[in-house]
């Protein structure tokens, strides 16, 4: 985790020009989808507000959802664990691998395997985990995190794949048709010798004890259904109570995401093999895992960042999102969601930068399809740390927030601004001026002219006068 780091490695990416041409045009292109997705569909707003009304539900009786989902499961031949957090987690995965003797493990995308770190797991165990989802394929040989929570490969331009495919394949080509069938061609023997498929859960129903997938290339089918092992990793919050509320978010999870109508592949999980079903794992295990949820559903003021159904549509029209990319952001989640997860989860202190960064322009909510008030959200962690940075008695530390507490040292403050320094140079040569000398270093300050009451005032005033005058040299 490198939120601490965000303000170097938002530096960083703000000049890296192929990056930002790369994610500026992969995110119009799905923002133009979307739009298109939700214009063709008139009840999505109708649909939306229904999903947030099941997520809020499950958010008030979560404890109580959880164990009928377990029951269900458990009825439909499943066996669950549950991870407190992520070591634990990962361990379980671990011990099952072990005793499968597992050494080669397909999985599909899965931003909860990312946040527990489960391939750096199986690989310190010296097993073999191989990404089967294009995207996370792409971005495990190049060594890099997912950067985005739909489109992980979203940060290279087709000529970086290329060069990629021929550093680490040995093939390669200028045809995106056949730089994906490359990729089969390398994966498909994977699928047929795995003896492990771990994948996510994208919603679970606790009415019925199945779980939800969608994907686009079929690999999580392959990755479900070839090895005889299947373990999916859900977090704690996926769940709605029934299949008619798993029905909502499936019609405006893909709309919002990537500007489908659905997604290609849309598996319903309710256990292993049957007697007489020929394919499918032999086994199945759940892992529902906390790592900090219970955290956030203790939190009545952010709780409902648990409502998240991770469509990324948020990231897709944020604006910071679109000029930096994701790997900036120092953590697996990115966009406004990972500014509102992971001083959540985490702290402040540990992601405070994050909050700061976000413009509050609102596009995140406007898109939202849980109805996230993301900017809202922002504003109250904002105001925490605000609040930590005050003395025991309440008053601001520095100087400038106790002139900000007090009016007339404000106002006067201004007036020897706008009177000494309207350009803002000598500002910036005050102790603890770091934020003014940031904004400063790449672009011109605005000048602190006038305000426009002040120039109001003296426009009515000026009118007030013209209008005694017409009127005297009338008389």
């Amino acid at each position: 985790m490198r939120t601490r780091e965000f303000r170097n490695l938002a530096e960083h990416a703000c000049q890296d020009e192929k990056l930002i041409k790369a994610v500026t045009k992969a995110s119009y292109e799905f923002e133009n989808k979307m739009q298109a997705a939700f214009d063709a569909y008139p009840p999505g707003d109708e649909v939306k507000a229904r999903v947030a009304a099941a997520k809020a539900q499950v958010m008030e009786n979560l404890p109580e959802m959880l164990e009928r989902f377990e029951q269900e499961l458990i009825k439909n031949g499943v066996t669950v664990h549950w991870a407190a957090d992520a070591r634990q987690a990962c361990d379980i995965v671990l011990d099952l691998a072990k005793k499968h003797d597992v050494k080669t493990v397909v999985k599909g995308k899965s931003m909860l395997g990312e946040e527990i770190g489960i391939n750096n797991a199986l690989e310190a165990a010296g097993i073999v985990s191989l990404e089967t989802d294009l995207g996370e394929y792409i971005v495990q040989l190049a060594g890099e995190a997912p950067s985005h929570i739909t489109a992980p490969a979203i940060h290279k331009s087709k000529q970086d794949i290329t060069e990629l495919f021929a550093d680490k394949l040995g093939e390669t080509s200028e045809n995106a048709e056949e730089l994906t069938y490359i990729a089969r061609r390398k994966l498909r023997k994977a699928f047929l010798a795995a003896e492990m498929g771990i994948t996510g859960a994208n919603i679970g129903i606790a009415e019925t004890g199945t779980l939800v997938i969608v994907e686009n290339e079929g690999n999580i089918r392959m990755s479900t259904t070839c090895p005889p092992l299947h373990v999916a990793l859900m977090g704690i919050e996926k769940l709605v109570p029934t299949p008619e509320d798993a029905a909502n978010i499936l019609k405006v999870l893909a709309r919002s995401g990537t500007g489908q109508k659905m997604s290609s592949y849309v598996s319903f999980l309710s256990g292993p093999r049957g007697e007489s079903e020929r394919d499918g794992a032999q086994e199945m295990h759940v892992v529902l895992v906390d790592n900090r949820r219970s955290k956030i559903l203790a939190d009545p003021e952010m709780r409902e960042v648990l409502q998240c159904i991770r469509c990324g549509c948020c990231a897709t029209m944020c604006p910071v999102y679109r000029a930096l990319g994701g790997h900036a952001y120092g953590w697996v989640y990115s966009g406004p969601i990972g500014a509102l997860l992971a001083p959540t989860m985490y702290d402040l202190e540990e992601a405070g930068d994050l909050v700061r960064a976000c413009t509050k322009c609102g596009a995140c909510a406007e898109t939202c399809p849980a109805e996230i008030n993301h900017p809202k959200l922002i504003q109250i962690l904002r105001e925490r740390m605000g609040a930590k940075a005050k003395g025991a008695e309440g008053v601001a530390l520095d100087g400038y927030g106790l002139a900000l507490r007090h009016p007339w040292i404000y106002r006067m403050g201004v007036w020897l601004i706008r009177k000494f320094d309207p350009e803002l140079k000598l500002v910036q040569r005050l102790p603890d001026a770091d934020a003014i000398r940031r904004w400063g270093k790449e672009r011109k300050l605005p000048e602190f002219k006038t305000p426009f009451a002040r120039l109001w005032a003296r426009m009515q005033r000026d009118k007030r006068r013209n209008k005694k005058a017409k009127g005297g040299n009338n008389a």
